[in-house]
């Protein structure tokens, strides 16, 4: 009976033993995996910012959440990818170049030439400076007058203690104060002061250009997404936006379309 119980114990250590040396495997593979694919995607953002001539001195981070990275890769979708990317935006007079800093948030994103996200959140922090270039850029292309680039809006000031943008028209000629919200999932451009020659401007006159800056922000910053949140801070605008079955080709393509207007204005 002795010796029984001594082969079965002997036989029980040597499958936990087995046990344990696959486990410490497949936990090498996981965190090999989870280094691998996290260093391609560092890789491919050196890669971008140099493509545009710019130096990153902070390294973007990446993470994966609880779910095992190898088994999404065997069946073709990670589970969950957290993405954290630096600004790299260098501006010279009204030539962009680089992306603002942004926190991305996938679920279920396919693994292939044509990867779709199930559900997406992104943050990306919009600096004031930013922000002048692009209006400026949207006013000479729709109005097909080159010379209005620089004329109509000269300034925009994020205030984050009172939640607003502060927009100089005309070198100081007028002036208004949006305050940025979300509503259905769209944005909305509250006016809130408006001032011509120094005098307050009738409210229908005000609500027409907040209107128009509002239609310019959606267009430049959000496209089909769903607009979550937006929130002023001293110098930046930080929009919140959100997508479900988000196709990644479709939205560089839409994101490079805008940048690329922005990058060769004329």
């Amino acid at each position: 009976m002795a010796k029984t119980k001594s082969a079965g114990s002997t036989a029980w250590k040597t499958i936990v033993s087995v046990l344990v040396v696959l486990l410490i495997v497949v936990l090498l593979a996981e965190f090999g995996m989870r280094w691998f694919t996290a260093k391609q995607v560092k890789d491919q953002f050196h890669a971008s910012a140099e493509a545009d001539g710019i130096e990153v001195s902070e390294e973007p981070e990446v993470s994966f959440g609880s779910s095992p990275v190898i088994f999404g890769l065997l069946s073709g979708e990670i589970s969950q990818l957290n993405l954290h990317t630096p600004s790299t935006l260098q501006i010279n007079g009204d030539v962009i170049t680089g992306q603002p800093e942004s926190t991305i948030e996938m679920e279920g994103m396919t693994l292939s030439d044509d990867p779709v996200a199930r559900h997406m959140v992104a943050t990306t922090i919009i600096p004031e400076d930013y922000l002048l270039v692009t209006f400026q850029d949207s006013i000479a292309n729709e109005s097909g007058v080159d010379m209005l680039r620089d004329v109509v809006v000269t300034d925009i000031t994020a205030n984050g203690e009172s939640g607003v943008l502060d927009f100089e028209l005309g070198g100081g000629l007028a002036t208004i104060s949006l305050r940025p919200s979300a509503v259905n999932g769209q944005m909305e451009l509250e006016a809130i002061d408006s001032t011509l020659f120094g005098m307050t401007l009738p409210e229908q006159a005000t609500q027409s250009i907040s209107e128009g800056l509002s239609k310019g922000m959606q267009d430049q910053f959000t496209g089909d997404l769903t607009i979550e949140d937006v929130t002023i801070i001293d110098g930046a605008v930080s929009i919140r936006i959100s997508g479900d079955n988000v196709n990644f080709n479709d939205m560089n393509n839409q994101m490079s379309q805008t940048v690329d207007a922005v990058e060769d204005p004329r």
